[in-house]
């Protein structure tokens, strides 16, 4: 419980870190970013993987699995990125940040739901506490209208999928497998994106270094961290810490010199570390963890579920980044 908590605490601190290094690439194709970034990222959790994986040769996807890593990667993580630009060129960034900051509440309800159990009010109660603080933090914005608001929506069930999907995956391949295999899928995804927007333009120096910055470490260590603390603690619990991103990001500007954080922003970081103690924090006696594990397709390829089966009927057991 400790380890997966650190490890999501972490991935998600790395995540809000690399706003700090995002501005660099405000001006720089999307798709094109995006495609650099987790190509870096690719290549590093490859190597990585030849060098400290598990002996013999690699397990062979499934059907079922190669679509889920083709939906984590287009969706959950492209996706994603998508999504959240366009948004801010809509609304302010702050009203995008909330919206994606209620993902919590959002996973903390449908997880139990999909394994036909009633959802926790601790867990219902930590995330209305993280997206409350996530609000305090970033602050509401402007008013967002209708692509703003639509397209913040698209964003927040991006993070939502980033969670649940990747959950049943961990398990038979690894963390660091299914990084790998996440981000290699997610290079031709941008590719295309890029060759039909035909926005891509070479770099400049600072447009690399952000870059090696979010493919080495907001990805590539941030991604294994996280798959490592969904396996470990589960996607309930795991998604409360994404309420750290936003506070992460305040305070990596303020040590840059680029931002000052405010009254809202403390309010905000009591509130997050509120709902955290509630929604990982459990009253029972401690036992092994309960895990986000597929279950065997119903057409008996192999393949596992799109959802948990395994967590309680009391659900009290229990996944973003730009």
């Amino acid at each position: 419980m400790i380890r997966g908590s650190a490890f999501a605490a972490l991935s998600m601190m790395l995540a809000g870190s690399s706003v700090a290094v995002l501005g660099t690439l405000r001006d720089y194709p999307v798709f094109a970013g995006q495609a650099l970034r987790f190509g870096l990222a690719a290549v590093l959790l490859h190597l990585l993987v030849r060098r400290v994986g598990p002996p013999g040769p690699a397990p062979r996807l499934t059907p079922a699995q190669g679509l889920r890593v083709l939906v984590l990667a287009g969706f959950g993580m492209v996706g994603f990125n998508v999504a959240a630009t366009a948004a801010e060129h809509h609304t302010d960034p702050a009203f995008v940040g909330v919206v994606v900051g209620t993902a919590p509440l959002v996973v903390g309800v449908l997880t139990p739901l999909f394994a036909r159990a009633r959802p926790s009010g601790r867990v219902v109660a930590a995330g209305l506490l993280v997206a409350a603080g996530v609000a305090a933090a970033q602050g509401l914005g402007a008013p967002a209208g209708g692509p703003g608001l639509a397209l913040a929506v698209v964003a927040l069930a991006a993070e939502v999928v980033f969670a649940l999907v990747a959950a049943p995956l961990v398990a038979p391949l690894g963390a660091l497998r299914v990084s790998a295999y996440a981000c290699a899928a997610a290079v031709p995804i941008c590719l295309a994106g890029a060759v039909a927007t035909g926005a891509y333009v070479l770099p400049t120096p600072g447009q690399v270094a952000a870059v090696v910055w979010l493919g080495a470490v907001a990805t590539a260590v941030a991604y294994v961290l996280w798959f490592t603390a969904l396996d470990a603690i589960g996607a309930e619990q795991a998604v409360q810490f994404s309420g750290l991103v936003p506070l992460s990001a305040v305070a990596t500007t303020a040590v840059l010199g680029t931002g000052a954080p405010g009254a809202g922003h403390v309010v905000g970081a009591v509130a997050v570390v509120a709902g955290l103690v509630v929604g990982t924090v459990s009253r029972r006696p401690a036992g092994p963890p309960a895990r986000l594990r597929g279950r065997a397709a119903p057409d008996g390829e192999g393949g596992v579920a799109w959802v948990s089966d395994s967590v309680p009927p009391s659900s009290t057991a229990p996944i973003s980044t730009p």
